[in-house]
């Protein structure tokens, strides 16, 4: 088997699916157009193209600097074509370049050296060119052209991780050839990367105590990019880049353009006696705008497990404030400029509000994202989610329809979300919903190997294990809040660990967190449910009655037959069983 060593470049068109969505012959036209001049390029700087697929192109080089001097004329040339074009329907590429051995085969190339150009054109934006570390350590002083870090990066089936570099040719280096900017001088705006994938940095806590806890705070740093690195909807910079920030001030607006972050976190560490105080806050790098905050105290003593638990807490308390910001980002942009990744995020909003009314909000948001990205795995997820909440909480008159429309969403998402821990939970989600708890399971255990702080997934498996008549769901829910104590969907937690409590036989105790729900969340009407049967068992028949009328004046046509149709009672039937005569004695009637 021969192998030599080449620079790859991958190559492909941003937003492919959409473009011929609105236009596919204008769309066809100019993609071959295009890569009609792509091959004069590759030729010009002595390259070769082995591969073609769709609107992508790979090619090879001997040079890492041809390669990356080829990657440029490319945007150069072709940024902003055809010009007879609207401007959101103008041809954009995203490259790709790695240095590193490959396998020759016959007029082809294989092996992880073409694999990791090729997640590395999946990581640039519209008209970005992002490079390996093997590539940057060749350019030294050989292209006029910043090179940003933008940190070490883990790759699907690449078995270790990869320094990322950005090439930001819009603007050449202002020194004579060296590439990167000077010691302390301030890089010009580069594009923001990637509003499709939020970016983040953990700067160097402030110590405010003695230089003995200097290593405490430097773990606390790590812990918690580490943490956040798992999560895949952010892009998150590598340690090592935020820690040449250490001991000096600078101005998030600076961050922002420097590393085209669009987040940052900070935070300062104090000691007093034998307790330590931790405060961490989120902030938005363009408006300098505080997201989230939080103070955490601990003993010095557990120094260790301070630092594990900060982590956990603040990657599950920052998910969903990025969520939430990124939500209202997309509000903003006029309708015309939505993208898949744009309607998503409208979305989100309605996808946790507990109702039929939100739910079908969300619907619509999610079928536009599909019509412009079909392979959107994500989007598909959510709307099995929104069908299966139609199922689980009976808001549907077509029960079969709903589960069939569900299930095809799932098919439809499983082939593109084996490392999304969002949509795979979704996925488990909407499955137990349809009664399916193994396969949920499965998905969940997935999601949680990926990113072991996502409250969301460890609330969904927490209704598994009760689904299944399991032990252990009350202890999966706790995680959950722990994980994520202001997280929208805490009541739901909270009703989790409630059925969970009722299942082993703490009927009071399920009443009382019931009670303080429905306190909390009057519109949250299937809460009533689970809590007239609850309170009806223990024989506290004054609330039980309460919850049954609640539940009649906001459902009237509710039906104990029709409960327990659920697909959720399968895999208990005595509990269904008993569900069912607490809900008579309450006084809800039978069909």
């Amino acid at each position: 088997m021969d192998r030599k060593l080449a620079a790859i470049l991958s190559a492909d068109v941003a937003g492919f699916s959409r473009l011929t969505a609105l236009d596919e012959e204008g769309t066809v036209r100019a993609l071959n157009a295009c890569l009609s001049q792509i091959a004069e390029i590759v030729g010009e700087h002595d390259g070769r193209i082995f591969g073609t697929a769709g609107d992508g192109f790979v090619a090879e080089f001997a040079s890492a600097v041809q390669a990356i001097r080829c990657s440029v004329e490319i945007q150069r040339r072709l940024s902003g074509n055809p010009e007879d074009m609207p401007g959101d329907r103008r041809l954009e590429f995203r490259i790709g370049v790695n240095l590193g051995d490959v396998i020759v085969s016959g007029d082809d190339l294989l092996g992880d050296g073409v694999n990791i150009a090729a997640r590395l054109q999946e990581m640039a934006p519209p008209l970005g060119i992002c490079i390996s570390g093997s590539v940057r350590e060749h350019l030294y002083g050989k292209v006029p052209f910043t090179l940003t870090s933008l940190g070490e990066r883990s790759m699907k089936n690449i078995p270790r991780p990869i320094s990322v570099f950005r090439v930001d040719w819009l603007q050449e280096a202002a020194e004579s050839g060296e590439a990167g900017p000077e010691p302390g001088s301030t890089p010009s705006p580069a594009p923001r990367f990637g509003r499709d994938q939020p970016s983040i940095i953990v700067m160097p806590f402030d110590n405010l105590s003695g230089q003995g806890d200097e290593y405490f705070v430097d773990g606390v740093v790590e812990e918690i990019t580490a943490a956040l690195s798992r999560v895949r909807e952010f892009f998150v910079i590598a340690r090592q880049s935020a820690f040449t920030y250490k001991g000096r001030f600078v101005d998030v607006r600076d961050l922002g353009r420097e590393l085209g972050v669009n987040y940052v976190v900070q935070g300062t560490v104090r000691r007093g006696g034998d307790r330590l105080r931790i405060s961490v806050q989120l902030v938005d790098t363009e408006t300098r705008m505080q997201f989230w905050s939080e103070r955490y105290e601990g003993a010095a003593e557990d120094i260790f497990e301070l630092q594990d638990r900060i982590a956990a807490q603040v990657t599950g308390a920052i998910h969903p404030a990025i969520q939430s910001a990124e939500t209202e980002l997309s509000k903003r942009k006029p309708p015309s400029s939505l993208r898949a990744y744009d309607l998503v995020m409208r979305a989100y909003p309605y996808l946790w509000g507990q109702s039929k009314a939100t739910n079908e909000r969300a619907i619509p948001l999610l079928l536009d994202a599909i019509t412009i990205d079909p392979a959107y795995g994500r989007a598909h997820a959510f709307l099995a989610w929104c069908y299966a909440q139609h199922l689980g909480y009976i808001w549907t008159e077509e029960p079969e329809r709903d589960l069939e429309r569900a299930l095809k969403s799932v098919e439809a998402a499983v082939g593109s979300i084996d490392d999304d821990p969002t949509a795979l939970t979704a996925v488990g989600g909407a499955l137990s919903h349809c009664g399916d708890q193994e396969r949920a399971a499965a998905y969940l255990e997935r999601a949680l190997a990926l990113d072991p702080n996502n409250a969301w997934a460890w609330a969904r498996y927490g209704w598994v294990a009760s689904y299944k008549g399991e032990t252990g769901a009350t202890e999966r829910f706790e995680r959950a809040l722990t994980l994520s104590p202001a997280d929208p969907l805490a009541f739901n937690m909270r009703m989790g660990m409630a059925l969970s409590l009722a299942m082993a036989g703490s009927l009071s105790q399920a009443v009382a967190i019931a009670r303080e729900v429905v306190n909390k969340h009057p519109d949250v009407t299937w809460c009533y449910r689970m809590m007239a049967a609850w309170a009806a068992m223990s024989d506290d028949m004054k609330t039980a009655r309460w919850a049954a009328g609640k539940l009649l004046e906001i459902e009237p046509h509710f039906t104990i037959e029709r409960y327990l149709s659920r697909p959720v009672f399968r895999g208990v039937p005595q509990w269904a069983d008993k569900t069912a005569e607490g809900l008579r004695q309450a006084g809800l009637p039978e069909r």
